[in-house]
């Protein structure tokens, strides 16, 4: 893990610095470095030297696609105030009640979607060859992206269709990317999560299509450039495997 390699902090910085970039840093994200990393002095360490800023919830996200309906989000990532992250400001998150809070939520939001995908899958059967295909990807991705907003934003989804209006599904990249990885992943190639940080992993999706460059390892890499290759969900943002480090970091 790059936290526990200070030599590669200075390249690491200079990349950034370079290309404009800061680290993106969600609940979610602090929550499973604080896991991984050995010690807190380097958890500090990483972030007090490196460009990095906290970044909305991903309910805020949906929230302000809703919002921009029927354009696309222009927002930033960033949340408004308090997003530079410091020494301070780290070792008070991880000793409060805030990260025991995004814990107990975070939790929440992985058995909700542990439920759903095991339910799910019973309602979508394969193709007529009894195999699930490609082309089923885009319709899963619909009904996936209608059922999220009906369950939690009844009231927007009763406007459009007080309305009689269709729903332009691809203003919600989020949700999108998010129904296209499940159906690569766990449809295309048979693989059902079983455990809750499996589930959890699923979250970060929802703002990859966010960001400029996100660095993954090898197996998630290849299935999000499968899905770049097919709709436009991840248009202008590129992804990598870790190997993107060895290749640009410059020691």
């Amino acid at each position: 893990m790059t936290i526990e390699h200070p030599e590669l902090y200075r390249p690491l910085f200079n990349f950034l610095f370079k290309n404009h970039l800061c680290i993106a840093v969600s609940d979610a994200l602090l929550i499973e470095l604080s896991k991984e990393t050995r010690s807190q002095t380097d958890f500090n360490t990483f972030f007090t030297i490196l460009p990095s800023a906290k970044i909305k919830s991903f309910e805020a996200v949906i929230e302000e696609e809703i919002k921009s309906y029927p354009k696309l989000r222009t927002e930033t990532l960033l949340r408004p105030t308090n997003s530079e992250l410091g020494k301070e400001t780290i070792t008070s998150w991880l000793i409060s009640n805030r990260i025991k809070e995004a814990q107990r939520k975070q939790l929440l939001h992985t058995k909700k979607i542990k439920q759903y995908l095991e339910s799910v899958k019973s309602n979508f059967p394969p193709s007529n060859r009894g195999k699930y295909n490609e082309e089923q990807a885009e319709i899963f991705t619909w009904m996936v992206t209608v059922q999220w907003l009906k369950g939690s934003y009844p009231d927007f989804m009763k406007k459009l269709n007080d309305n009689r209006l269709l729903l332009t599904a691809e203003v919600f990249p989020s949700i999108q990317l998010f129904a296209y990885y499940v159906y690569h992943k766990h449809y295309l190639n048979n693989r059902q999560p079983k455990e809750l940080p499996d589930i959890a992993d699923l979250l970060h999706m929802l703002y990859f299509p966010y960001c400029k460059l996100i660095i993954v390892e090898r197996d998630l890499c290849n299935i999000l450039n499968q899905i770049k290759s097919r709709c436009n969900m991840l248009d202008g943002v590129e992804v990598r495997n870790a190997d993107f480090f060895r290749n640009n970091l410059v020691l």
